[in-house]
């Protein structure tokens, strides 16, 4: 049983569901929070998580009408973790599983401390709820805990769960370069997904447009675009750039023919996205194209390169530094070994490993067992 929203019904993954398995069914959630609100103040997010744990209870007393229930699997705990952490589980007394895809507990760069901030107080809160059989994280950091951070029971609970991506070779290298129009010689730099203020694009595109030693580059921007990208590549050095067909710009979700043709035509990636500490699909789906990236030294992301040597690591405000990145990913040599590198760090995150997790967790779950018992 799958419960989701009206808009969700037009998404290509739920479409194919039905081409993989036989039974199952769609509930269709009517009552659920506007997950674009603007969140200005605490109290406004504590009041949307409370009114996503209250949809969530709802949904599942529904869908219990309509059929018996096992088990329930929260994909995006993040919608009401700190709910969860004052609530308890809105499951009933089912047994649940959920995944997080912003539990960050890595250390302090500075000091190499773990921090122990009101954010790792309520993941052990949540690790608590006695329902709750396991609590799946995607970031890494979930796995270099301290000893005495939590109770081994309570350590037991959490998992990491490497973030998943799909990627397959679209024709030649040369074939997708010239269904772009990326002319023989440049180095295409690709910037992936939402494309926002947060992905730092301010930052990639006028270093292209002052430093004459970054000529060489040209810039994929694939994703649906924010209205503020939007106005800014059609005024100034950015639509200069934009003119003399050193940006191309795909403004729409993309299929997943098509994002694999951007990652087959690509020969690095940007990452340096503004006050993001969480891991990256992107950064996978690079690594598993061979392609090196240009990235946040912060987070998850800038732990991952310095770890693996992906890549290289940039502040993004400062003009200088990402001009000696970029650089420094002109080189052939240095990108194929950086890419190989890359390839091998994430060859684990297949689709097929994440769900094979996720199932052996409920296959062998106890609660469930002694639920159906």
């Amino acid at each position: 049983m799958i419960a989701t929203t009206p808009a969700a019904l037009t998404h290509p993954s739920l479409a194919n569901i039905g081409t993989d398995v036989a039974d199952f069914k769609i509930h269709l959630i009517q009552r659920f929070p506007d997950a674009d609100a603007r969140i200005v103040r605490s109290a406004q997010l504590l009041r949307r998580e409370f009114a996503y744990w209250k949809s969530f209870h709802e949904t599942v007393i529904d869908v219990r009408r309509e059929c018996p229930l096992d088990a329930v699997i929260l994909p995006y705990v993040d919608y009401c973790f700190y709910a969860l952490a004052i609530l308890g589980s809105p499951f009933q007394e089912l047994p649940w599983f959920g995944i997080s895809m912003r539990l960050n507990l890595g250390q302090d760069p500075e000091n190499g401390r773990f921090p122990m901030g009101v954010k790792r107080w309520i993941a052990k809160r949540v690790l608590a709820i006695r329902t709750l059989d396991i609590l799946f994280a995607i970031n890494p950091s979930v796995q270099d805990l301290p000893p005495d951070w939590c109770s081994t029971k309570l350590r037991s609970k959490l998992r990491y769960l490497p973030d998943p991506a799909e990627y397959a070779i679209v024709g030649t290298r040369e074939e997708s370069r010239a269904t772009l129009g990326i002319a023989t010689g440049l180095v295409a730099i690709l910037v992936f997904g939402t494309i926002d203020e947060r992905k730092g694009v301010d930052s990639l595109l006028n270093r292209l447009a002052s430093d004459g030693s970054l000529e060489q580059y040209v810039v994929i921007l694939a994703g649906r675009q924010s209205e503020t990208v939007r106005s800014q590549l059609r005024v100034g050095a950015w639509a200069d750039l934009l003119s003399s067909k050193r940006v191309i710009v795909i403004d729409r979700f993309l299929t997943d023919a098509e994002k694999n043709t951007i990652f087959t035509a690509a020969d690095v990636a940007w990452l340096g996205y503004r006050n993001h500490i969480y891991m990256s699909g992107v950064l996978v789906l690079a690594g598993m194209a061979a392609m090196p990236v240009v990235g946040t030294p912060d987070g998850e992301i800038g732990r991952l390169i310095t770890k693996y040597d992906l890549g290289v690591c940039v502040s993004i405000d400062r003009p200088a530094e990402v001009s000696s990145g970029l650089r420094a990913m002109l080189d052939v040599r240095t990108r194929a070994e950086m890419g190989q590198r890359a390839r091998s760090a994430f060859a684990s995150h297949t689709v097929e490993n994440f769900g094979a997790e996720v199932a052996n967790a409920i296959q062998t779950s106890q609660r469930i067992k002694c639920l159906a018992q």
